[in-house]
């Protein structure tokens, strides 16, 4: 029984790194009864814009400006600072995470982890907007800014297929968990089931008012927030359609869940992050002191959180 009690307390944890493009940066207040503190906060050289952990359960990534950003999943320090010449868009990790990925323009950025140097360049058919791994594999997918997507092989790091799909101007990608479908939200208000095999549409839901954020979780469902909405809403990976809603506060931006899928995080722009259970609605915070957040991930293996806020210059892990 002991065991079990703390291991339920450590699931519920959240230590937060902070990274900063100015001296002088406040922690954020944290108050509410949740498990949560601020761990570190680190420097950066412009506000930064995405992150992530490396195969899910490595060291935290993220970029600002041109630089992509590495962070010791432990500590929160910075492991290195690698510039790569172009402003970057996201951040992300080959399957496996030995390498942290980025993109700048029609570039994927594949920088070696670990050596901290710049690997491999793969030139995309259009700007690439989101980086989008398939765990357990040796594929990446990017969806680009005109919704084109192209499949990327990391042994050798060749596109190996390229396509159009049906998403105009996309403002969100995720993978189910199946891996056989990418979710893609675009600028029209859609909701694109994608087939990985040949990037057709097997289903497509509208979401009124459009998307801000978008991740995937373990029950075979995507959950997505709509903008102007104090809710989140679950979209069935099955039949690609809304399924059931949440409730948050605030209309939420980026979002992520635990590896359990018990806890979800919205950011919550100009206020932090609310923190909801999943499988019975309940908020279980809301953590302020953040400004506004644009990106946010988890680690699935610990119990680190890396969140990017853009009007404070913070990355907040």
């Amino acid at each position: 029984m002991i065991m079990k009690r703390i291991a339920l307390f450590v699931t519920v944890i959240v230590t937060v790194v902070v990274l900063s493009a100015g001296c002088g940066t406040t922690g954020p207040s944290i108050n509410s009864e949740f498990p949560a503190f601020m761990l570190q906060a680190v420097n950066t050289g412009g506000p930064p814009t995405a992150c992530d952990f490396l195969g899910g359960s490595g060291d935290g990534v993220a970029v600002a400006g041109t630089y992509m950003y590495f962070v010791d999943s432990d500590a929160g320090y910075v492991k290195a600072e690698v510039s790569l010449g172009a402003p970057l868009a996201d951040a992300g990790s080959s399957p496996e995470g030995g390498y942290g990925l980025a993109t700048g323009g029609n570039i994927l950025y594949v920088v070696s982890n670990e050596i901290y140097t710049l690997h491999q360049q793969v030139l995309l058919p259009e700007v690439g907007s989101f980086i989008v791994p398939r765990p357990s594999s040796t594929v990446v997918f990017v969806v680009c800014a005109d919704g084109t997507v192209a499949k990327v092989e990391t042994v050798g790091w060749t596109i190996t297929k390229t396509g159009a799909t049906d998403a105009t101007d996309p403002v969100a990608a995720v993978l189910d968990t199946s891996g056989e479908y990418l979710f893609i939200a675009d600028s029209n208000h859609k909701v694109y089931k994608v087939s990985t095999a040949d990037f057709s549409t097997a289903a497509e839901t509208t979401v009124e008012g459009g998307v801000n954020g978008m991740c995937s979780t373990p029950f075979g469902e995507v959950f997505v927030s709509p903008a102007g909405k104090s809710e989140v809403w679950a979209i069935d990976c099955g039949t690609g359609q809304h399924s059931r809603t949440l409730s948050v506060p605030y209309p939420a931006a980026a979002l992520a869940v635990t590896s359990s899928g018990k806890y979800m995080y919205a950011t919550v722009p100009g206020h932090g992050f609310a923190v909801v259970n999943t499988l019975d609605g309940t908020l279980e915070a809301v953590i302020n002191g953040f400004g506004d957040p644009v990106d946010i991930a988890i680690n699935n293996q610990t119990t680190r959180a890396l969140i990017c806020t853009a009007d404070l210059f913070v990355l907040q892990r």
